[in-house]
């Protein structure tokens, strides 16, 4: 076996059992650091494509990657990077890997990316086209020119990258979808159909693409144009919880969001009032974390605990008035399977008419 992959076998094989511990990323690195950096770029040009299944295809991209990272690091920079999210544990050290020349490259592009600052990567259409070019499913050219500084930065950094940090995200990128991939493949046929019951969509019929990355948004993971971007290294993406969270982003493709907010929408203006902003995507957690449980306890698998138990379902005042109405008329609808389109809609009909009346 060629040494390079010898070694970053074995680096994937700490990295898993890294993410199953779920250890900080700051051990990972250091794991990382251990080994020699020259026989990590052996083959650093290879597919990005890591693995597909029957209805995902997992990519690991440097410049992707890189994307986000510098959005990151700039909003760190500048104060910006909120305390929730995954921390930059490459600001701790470096100056200490960076020459001279090296740096100043670094902290150029850096700058140039402080443009970022303040914008979403969801809904901002200049940073979505960015991340399509990074992607390599769009050209350069539409990238408006205000944006284009942006993308001439991530060009020029990424040679530096991939000399100094691209092994090791890569590394913990590929761990991410090797401790992924074997679970998603035993429960991914069931839970799409439970979806498109539930929602009363469509799930489409190429494979959704998702590039993991170390630093995402702040959040941990995103979905635009039928695109998902998922950090592997956030402290709340790890198994199995990942599971969820990759049917969480992909009921975000059109056709099964668009239907799902419908459905929410004619279901509180029947009930006589207008759905709160965030309802829909609070149902969202809510039936992703169902369905998910349910795939898992028909696998002997008893013990899921939703996403939104360790944390999205203890914010704010909504939850606790929306989580039991959920329990009690939306979940038996969702164990029971059915797609029947007037069995989805009074279920939905009973929340919001005790929702609006509280």
């Amino acid at each position: 076996m060629n040494p390079g992959i010898a070694i970053r076998s074995a680096i994937t094989r700490l990295t898993t059992a890294c993410l199953d511990a779920r250890l900080p990323l700051r051990v990972f690195l250091v794991l990382i650091l251990m080994f020699p950096a020259a026989p990590l770029f052996a083959d650093e040009n290879r597919d990005t494509l890591v693995a597909a299944t029957d209805r995902f295809e997992f990519h690991s991209n440097p410049r992707v990657a890189l994307h986000h990272f510098l959005i990151a690091w700039a909003a760190a920079d500048h104060d910006e990077w909120p305390p929730y999210a995954l921390p930059i544990a490459e600001r701790g050290y470096w100056r200490i890997v960076l020459d001279d020349e090296d740096e100043r490259a670094w902290m150029a592009a850096a700058e140039v990316y402080a443009a970022s600052r303040g914008r979403s990567v969801v809904f901002d259409q200049g940073l979505i086209a960015l991340r399509d070019w990074a992607a390599g499913t769009a050209a350069k050219e539409p990238i408006a020119a205000s944006d284009r500084l942006l993308a001439d930065a991530l060009e020029e950094a990424l040679p530096l990258y991939q000399r100094h940090w691209w092994p090791a995200h890569d590394t913990q990128n590929r761990a991410w979808i090797e401790s992924l991939s074997a679970a998603l493949r035993a429960i991914e046929n069931d839970v799409p159909q439970r979806l498109e019951a539930a929602y009363g969509g469509r799930w489409p019929d190429a494979r959704i693409p998702v590039d993991v990355v170390v630093y995402c948004n702040p959040v941990g993971a995103y979905s635009t144009g039928g695109r998902v971007t998922i950090s592997g290294a956030d402290f709340g993406n790890g198994m199995p919880q990942a599971l969820e969270l990759i049917f969480h982003e992909a009921s975000h493709v059109e056709s099964l969001e668009s239907p799902l907010t419908t459905l929410v929408q004619e279901a509180f203006r029947a009930a006589g009032g207008e759905a709160p902003e965030r309802f829909w995507h609070d149902l969202i957690f809510f039936t992703t974390g169902t369905i998910t449980q349910i795939a898992l306890d028909e696998l002997g698998q008893h013990d899921y605990r939703h996403y939104g138990e360790v944390g999205v379902y203890q914010r704010g005042e909504r939850w606790a008035a929306q989580l039991p109405l959920l329990e009690q008329y939306w979940q038996p609808f969702l164990e029971s399977g059915s797609a029947d389109a007037d069995e989805r809609r009074a279920a939905l009909e009973a929340v919001a008419e005790r929702l609006l009346s509280e």
